[in-house]
């Protein structure tokens, strides 16, 4: 290959590189946007909290349907058509809960909202994984570091759109337009090597995981459980648990988000230096160190700096192991990402409630222990899990 047609090459990875960030940052928005609209929707729609409930499982079922939908369709329609679709498609739908007005349209535009986030989340890993192919190194902790980055900007433009005054249709159409708008300007850099672009149509996907991927797929419903607890039950524990504000509360939640998010920009380089399953290993510890120190402070000013730890240390557990997951021997790349992401959101599933028995029945500080442990059994068990060859 000629110097010309290498440098063209190189600059056509970073612009594919910055398109697949991008559309990271259309999953991360959406998503987070329409639930800043929840107790909006919920009021114009009647529902009561078992209600809400209901629509939000519905929202999970659907990334369960969407995701080996993925798996099945994107060898048929290519890499980049089915990354540009999902990401259109995706913000579209983020529209879908202004047509809500009752529980049964809430819960259908709710599941088209998870079938088309989890088409995208199978689309954009197995691109960012594919990246990290060719260009050698890894960058899957900070394209999720846009994701984390648009849920930061969901969350606010949304309390921006429902400040001005908007009502549903014209907050969430303006906001649906603008994520439209980013994912077609995307769109025409999304670039693959022809060579995965072939790989990817000639491979069928859509297949049942073995030992190995069930493992990873474990350790990731673990990190996946452990993250979205501390997000979804910070705050709740920080009241219930220390006698907290509610308005104090919200910094726990916002210290492991931002902790999360910086931990994710500085992730690529760290998993460079040490290999990704000794980051993995670190990253557990550390997680256990922060949730530790979470159970164990007793005031909401000495759990803060524990909802930091915990945010480094999980920050790069998924993206690292969604990584692994597209680049195990003898499974084609988006077929290892579409099986890690179904198990991860499929075993997801259990733990709010798991963690809300446990909570009722126990305390809110028992079901945290629950998740130091989880931290532990990532650093304790992934370098049984993952093949001496494929460590890197």
């Amino acid at each position: 290959m000629s110097e010309i047609s290498v440098a063209h090459e190189q600059r056509a990875l970073f612009a594919s590189r910055v398109a697949v960030s991008a559309i990271f940052f259309v999953g991360g928005t959406g998503l987070t946007l329409w639930a800043t609209y929840i107790p909006i929707l919920k009021a114009r729609a009647g529902l009561d909290d078992a209600e809400v409930g209901l629509v939000l499982l519905c929202v999970t079922l659907g990334c369960l349907c969407g995701m080996p939908a993925a798996g099945f369709l994107r060898p048929r329609l290519g890499p980049l058509r089915a990354g540009a679709l999902a990401g259109i498609a995706f913000a579209v739908a983020s529209f879908g809960p202004a047509l809500g007005v009752t529980m049964p349209l809430l819960a259908a535009s709710g599941y088209f909202i998870g079938v088309c986030f989890g088409f995208l989340d199978v689309c954009m890993n197995s691109h960012a994984s594919a990246l990290e192919r060719e260009l050698g190194r890894p960058i899957m902790s900070s394209a999720h570091a846009f994701f984390s980055l648009g849920n930061v900007a969901g969350a606010l433009s949304g309390g921006a759109l429902i400040g001005l005054g908007l009502d549903i249709p014209s907050g969430l159409g303006l906001a649906s337009l603008v994520l439209v708008a980013l994912a077609l300007a995307a769109t025409p850099w999304l670039w693959l090597p022809d060579a995965y672009v072939r790989e990817a149509a000639d491979t069928s996907v859509f297949r049942l995981p073995n030992l190995t991927m069930l493992g990873i797929g474990v350790l990731t419903v673990l990190a996946f459980i452990t993250e979205l607890a501390l997000i979804d039950w910070g705050a709740l524990y920080l009241v219930q648990a220390t006698q907290s504000a509610p308005a104090q509360a919200a910094y726990g939640v916002a210290a492991f988000s931002l902790a999360m998010t910086t931990g994710r920009l500085l992730g690529d380089r760290i998993t460079r230096r040490l290999g990704a399953v000794a980051t993995i290993q670190c990253s557990g510890v550390i997680a256990f160190l922060g949730v530790a120190i979470i159970v164990l402070a007793p005031t909401t000013l000495a759990a803060l700096p524990g909802f930091a730890i915990a945010g480094l240390g999980i920050a790069n557990l998924v993206p690292i192991l969604f990584s692994l997951s597209g680049r195990m021997p003898g499974i084609p790349p988006n077929a290892g990402i579409a099986m890690t992401v179904t198990i991860a959101y499929g075993g997801g599933l259990f733990g709010p409630p798991v963690i809300g028995f446990v909570a009722h029945s126990f305390g809110m500080r028992a079901a945290f222990v629950m998740l130091t442990v989880a931290a532990l059994v990532i650093a304790l068990a992934v370098r049984r899990v993952i093949p001496r060859d494929a460590r890197q």
